[in-house]
């Protein structure tokens, strides 16, 4: 009876600890692989939340360069670089002295001989003297319009100093637009939620390519602006001749208003430069309140989303920069 006693214990004991080594192998994996699951989800919002932080932190930089320290406060003489000591300015100045001016000249010269015929065929025998008066007109008329032709080039960069004044003044007191503060974007979210941060990659590679296209239309844009102000400085003796006479004066004071929308396109672009940071910083994060992470999820999804909708205006704004530069001046 006491060996059949001690069997059975020793049978119980045996079960018991198979029993305990099972459920040990049993349940320690499952709490290991629950931590190492953890562990690679922190890891990986970890790397998504640095990778968006990092995009959005170079697209600061990216617009922090564009600026307004470059083509669009510089004198006329100095707008772009120089090649071998040659200047854009120095080429315009030698095309017009060379080529340009004696044309307008001759335009000048056919247009007092088109108006002295005028003259000449509202004279008659009783109407000497009004004949003569309107001749010295004429001939002063005349004097006025060859100096405004002869001095095209410095009259057309005197209309460009004037803006670039406005320019300078306006850089003098709001900044040149370079310093931008996006600290709040760059937070793209707390929570460690893998597919909110792979939606905010999304958002930010999208942004990124905007801000991107954005530089490059304000580089393109100020530099157009830049050459295309030196032609036409180069080409003002012809149209500037061609308002001495009534049928073609538009044609003249078109030109000028043209010019003048250009340089003033200038200051649109600074005015644009310098309020984009005042614009993102009045930008609001969504929130659902619910009070559960899906609100910081969708405050920073808006916020991304608005920030993207800015660069997208801010590139639209620099293209037609130069058409609100003409309908300011009724062109």
């Amino acid at each position: 009876m006491g060996a059949r006693t001690l069997g059975a214990r020793g049978t119980f004991l045996a079960c018991a600890v198979l029993t305990f080594a099972l459920l040990a192998v049993l349940l320690s994996p499952t709490f290991a692989w629950a931590s190492i699951a953890d562990d690679i989800n922190r890891w990986m919002c970890g790397v998504l939340r640095d990778t968006c932080n990092w995009i959005f932190s170079a697209q600061a930089d990216v617009l922090g360069s564009i600026g307004v320290d470059g083509v669009l406060s510089r004198p006329f003489d100095q707008m772009l670089g120089t090649a071998g000591g040659t200047t854009l300015h120095d080429m315009a100045h030698g095309v017009w002295e060379r080529a340009v001016l004696p044309i307008g000249c001759g335009v000048l010269s056919l247009v007092f001989t088109v108006q002295l015929i005028h003259i000449s065929q509202r004279m008659d025998g009783n109407a000497s003297m009004p004949g003569v008066r309107e001749v010295v007109f004429l001939l002063v008329f005349f004097a006025v319009f060859l100096f405004l032709v002869q001095h095209s080039f410095d009259l057309m960069g005197a209309i460009y100093e004037v803006v670039r004044l406005a320019i300078t003044r306006t850089t003098s007191m709001f900044g040149a637009g370079g310093a931008m503060d996006l600290g709040a974007v760059s937070i793209v979210t707390t929570d460690d939620d893998v597919a909110a941060l792979v939606a905010m990659i999304v958002v930010a590679l999208v942004s990124w390519l905007v801000v991107l296209i954005a530089y490059v239309v304000a580089l393109v844009v100020t530099w157009a602006r830049a050459i295309q102000l030196s032609l036409m400085a180069a080409l003002s003796p012809i149209p500037l001749s061609l308002m001495a006479l009534d049928e073609t004066r538009q044609m003249g004071v078109g030109y000028v208003r043209h010019f003048a929308s250009v340089c003033l396109a200038g200051l649109i672009i600074v005015v644009l430069l310098v309020s984009f940071p005042v614009v993102l910083g009045g930008l609001n994060a969504a929130s659902t309140g619910t009070g559960t992470p899906i609100d910081s999820v969708a405050g920073g999804l808006s916020y991304a989303l608005q920030y993207l909708a800015m660069c997208v205006l801010l590139t639209l704004s620099l293209v037609k920069s130069g058409a609100w530069a003409r309908d300011a001046l009724g062109g």
